[in-house]
């Protein structure tokens, strides 16, 4: 599920993927439950890709929301995103204690707060990479399974096709010594 929450830049919120097309996607607002399409020229992020900068590398948002979750018993964050900057860095030091404050401003941490409180309203708490990794994992393993099995009647198909036409080229040259 996580995987399909969307951030569209200049829209306040986060959105759901319902469906996509060639020139657009069908988004649902998880604030209003409102659908309408957004369009290329829309920069639009899945949050499964956005990560923030600390000094040991790159914590993906997944993880930190995950983290976020043990820490506050799996309630709302209580911080207002409207907090000083001081108070923000002093809560986000709770989460990722080697944040890069030159590369996490206060704005991303007020967006991350209200992500993560718009995720818990929405009931959205599968922010496990892992599990996500493994769903995924088990999906592939299906379609190459599908393909597997696509390939191996294919391969028979040809091999009685094959069969056939051996059987078939080889009576004309028979024949063709009997009649001489």
């Amino acid at each position: 599920m996580f995987k399909e929450i969307l951030s569209i830049s200049g829209r306040p919120g986060l959105f759901k993927l319902i469906s996509q097309s060639k020139n657009m996607v069908i988004v649902e607002s998880l604030l209003e439950g409102k659908r309408f399409p957004s369009y290329p020229h829309e920069k639009i992020s899945a949050l499964k890709d956005i990560a923030m900068f600390s000094q040991s590398g790159e914590k993906t948002l997944g993880e930190l929301f995950k983290k976020t979750f043990e820490l506050e018993n799996g309630q709302k964050i209580a911080l207002s995103p409207k907090s000083s900057p001081e108070e923000l860095r002093q809560y986000f030091v709770k989460i990722l204690p080697d944040f890069d404050q030159e590369k996490i401003y206060p704005n991303d941490i007020k967006r991350f707060i209200q992500w993560y409180n718009i995720l818990l309203d929405s009931k959205i708490t599968d922010f496990d990479p892992e599990e996500q990794t493994k769903d995924e994992g088990k999906k592939v393993e299906q379609s190459v399974k599908k393909a597997e099995t696509k390939q191996q009647k294919v391969a028979n198909t040809t091999q009685k096709t094959s069969a056939r036409s051996v059987a078939a080229k080889q009576r004309p040259m028979i024949a063709s010594k009997k009649g001489s």
